[in-house]
This record gives C-alpha cells, structure tokens and sequence, in this order.
C-alpha cells in the first residue's frame, strides 16, 4: 500500500517552535549579505521576543505580539541584560519601535516561506517614535574636544585625525574602523568606503582632514601587514568599541558630556547645509537610501536659520498695549 506523501501546505507547522524559525530566519538573513551589526541587532529584538513567548510558531499571534509591545512599554532599560545594570527609565520609543519594526519583519519572512497562511502582523502599526530635534556640536565644544588630545603621541595624532574625518566626511563609526589603506586617496582629497547594504561610495574632505591624515600616517606602524588606517596600540585594526571608549574619555577630559561618535555626524551634516550645499549631495556623502533622513537635517537648518536671522519676534513686531510694566 502506497503512503500518501504529504505536500508543504498539508504539513502541521503550528508545533515547530518558535526558536527554531529565528534561527532560520538569521541563517537566510546572514546568507543575503545583512551586516554582522544588523545581524546582531536581529538576533538580540527576535531572542528576547522568543524567550518572552516561549512557545511555538502556534502562539505566534498578533494578540500576543501586541501584549508584548505593552511589556516593552513598561520595562525598565537594560532589563534582564547580561552585563549592563538595569536603569531607572524606560526603553526609548525609538526602541520599542525598532523591535516592532524587526519582529514584523520575521513576521512577514513567516509568510512567505509558507509558515504561515496570513502575514500574522500584517495589522500590527509601529508605535509612533518620540522625534526629537537632532543636536550638533558647536565651534567651542569642538575646540575643547581637539584641545584635550595629546598631541606629541601617536595615539594622539590618531585621534585627532579620527575627530576630523568624522566631523568631515560624516561617516559612521563602522565605516570609519573599516577603512584600509587602498580606501585613501590623499592626492584627490577623497576616500572609498563601505556603507549599509555593501555598497560603496566615495566621501570627500577637505585640505584640514589631509594634515590630519598624513601627520598620523607618517608615523603609523609600518612593520606589520594590517591594512586598516587606523591601528591599536599592539598595531591591529581598531575597533568600534575601542572608537566609542576614545569618544568617552574624550568627553570626560573636554567637559562635553553628551558627546558622542553620531554626533559628529550630525555636526557634520549641519554644517555641510549651512554652507549652502545641496541636500541631494550630503545624501549622497551620509549614504542614505533615500532623502527621508537627509530631509530631517534641512528642516533643522531651516529652524536654526530662522532662529539666527531673525531681528524680532512675532510679538516684538506687533503695536500691543503694554502689559508687562514700564
């Protein structure tokens, strides 16, 4: 008696658990060339969404991914984290947002590999992030950060010239570490680097960033083959968290408590649209997809030029009764 062989949309997949499917669903992610930092990310909002519901693609509801949502809501930061002490406030809504956003995501990967009849959360809608107006560093903060670098050592000289390339090209932190030697092209004042997605682009800088750049690589290591620009004190290739350890002691010793690597970039942008560039161009430069995020630094401008060249206000301007006093 012949078995009857049971076809894909036959098979009972309510039972698989839900472990086993983010596990998948990284493999298929790592296999299409996402970032090992976007993979990071995924793993940690879909590991901590899986060991909340612990249970199988069954319990996999919009129901149950909305009452986790509220759980996000009401955490505490750094809840159940390994290393980090829990913080008195809560998780930020750009947060919450971004675990949604990377839940609905596997959601919709569910959905088209047949795990799933129906997008589970095709209904679900991110909850709205708080947007806040995007601080910049100005000239003062930025002599004081310079000024506290010392400048006989060659670490010094590294830092300096990696405050500058950030405050000039606007590159991101990752993008910066992973610069190498053949990405330098110091004659056309301009360097190739590697953005989001694995695509290339070329940023220019200016003739400030080339001293920078060449005082420190005069006095580079050369006796060993590692190819990244910017090196360690044992001469490997630096790294993110030895970057953002820099930009801590930095802040500390200039007294700019709130500085931080993304803020160069921000500073960068700003500044880069004061000078009467075009949009399309610092798109371009910062490696955005699309003109969204680079239309958030126009609009800043914007503000802040209204803010500088205005001479009276609304009210100065009108003839009102005075009711203030003499």
């Amino acid at each position: 008696m012949k078995t009857k062989r049971l076809v894909w949309n036959q098979v009972d997949k309510s039972k698989i658990t839900l472990n086993s499917l983010v596990e998948e669903y990284l493999l298929v992610c790592r296999t299409e060339g996402k970032s090992p930092k976007t993979l990071r990310g995924y793993r940690e909002k879909l590991g901590r969404f899986s060991r909340w519901l612990e249970g199988n693609l069954g319990d996999f509801t919009l129901q149950a991914v909305r009452t986790y949502v509220g759980e996000l809501q009401r955490a505490m930061k750094f809840e159940g984290h390994p290393y980090n002490p829990v913080q008195d406030k809560g998780l930020s809504s750009v947060t919450i947002k971004g675990h949604v956003v990377v839940i609905k995501g596997f959601a919709t990967w569910l959905y088209e590999e047949e795990y799933t009849g129906e997008n589970v959360l095709a209904r679900l809608r991110p909850p709205k992030a708080t947007r806040k107006v995007m601080a910049t560093l100005s000239e003062t903060e930025i002599n004081r950060i310079l000024s506290s670098i010392e400048q006989d050592t060659l670490s010094g000289y590294r830092n300096t010239a990696v405050v500058l390339l950030f405050l000039d090209t606007g590159l991101r932190c990752a993008e910066l570490v992973g610069l190498r030697m053949d990405d330098l092209f110091l004659a056309d004042q301009c360097l190739k680097v590697m953005g989001k997605g694995q695509k290339e682009r070329i940023v220019p800088f200016g003739g400030s960033n080339s001293k920078g750049l060449l005082r420190y690589l005069n006095l580079r290591p050369q006796i060993n083959s590692c190819s990244s620009v910017f090196l360690n004190r044992d001469g490997g290739p630096f790294t993110e968290n030895a970057v953002k350890m820099v930009f801590e002691r930095l802040a500390k010793k200039a007294s700019v408590p709130r500085l931080h690597i993304h803020l160069l970039r921000h500073t960068m942008a700003t500044n880069y649209l004061l000078s009467g560039e075009n949009p399309i161009k610092l798109q371009r430069i910062l490696g955005h997809e699309t003109l969204e995020m680079t239309r958030r630094y126009v609009d800043m401008v914007a503000v802040q030029t209204a803010v500088t060249e205005s001479k009276q206000s609304p009210v100065d301007r009108m003839r009102l009764k005075k009711v203030l006093g003499k």
